[in-house]
């Protein structure tokens, strides 16, 4: 990370071209926080890490990593960081799209917002027969993926509660150590 405070510095003068206080400001925070940390004298926390990534439209690993240059390419775009393909994706391409070099090597540029399917939903596109079967497919799969993600975040947190010691409720605590009242009458 010891690039970080440069491209904090890029962003904020090349690409967003803001004042330090204005983007101060805009993040919640002091302006000697954004300086501290465009000199490298501080690190930013993982909220401001997250407010960063949104407010310049990068991801944290372009600002982690130092063997990526101080200048975004799309790839690091905030933005788009639920449409990166990985090895063992499949994305649509249009009819016509796919270009072949001098010496034999296809190349196909990825349309802003392509679908792109990993090796199961592959072979489920492969079955539809028209583009409305492949949209209901391409639901069902967000939605199946976003219910998988609420059951494991549910199961997680039921791990984690599992594994935390009972404490005495603060208000027992605080009868205990009270002198007790004296009844009248």
């Amino acid at each position: 990370m010891r690039r970080l405070h440069l491209k904090l510095f890029f962003l904020r003068t090349r690409v967003k071209r803001e004042a330090q206080g204005v983007t101060a400001k805009i993040l919640g925070v002091r302006p000697a926080t954004m300086s501290h940390l465009e000199q490298g004298r501080s690190l930013p926390t993982l909220p401001m890490l997250l407010a960063l990534c949104q407010h310049y439209d990068v991801s944290p690993t372009y600002l982690l990593d130092d063997a990526r240059g101080i200048e975004p390419q799309p790839r690091d775009r905030w933005s788009e960081r639920d449409s990166l393909l990985a090895r063992g994706h499949w994305v649509e391409m249009p009819e016509g799209s796919m270009v072949t070099t001098h010496d034999g090597v296809r190349l196909a540029a990825v349309q802003p917002g392509a679908r792109f399917f990993d090796a199961a939903a592959q072979a489920q596109r492969m079955t539809c027969p028209n583009a409305a079967a492949a949209k209901d497919l391409e639901s069902g799969i967000k939605a199946a993926a976003a219910q998988r993600d609420r059951e494991l975040e549910d199961m997680l947190a039921r791990e984690l509660m599992g594994q935390r010691k009972p404490r005495a409720k603060p208000m027992l605590k605080s009868m205990l150590k009270a002198p007790m009242p004296i009844a009248h009458g």
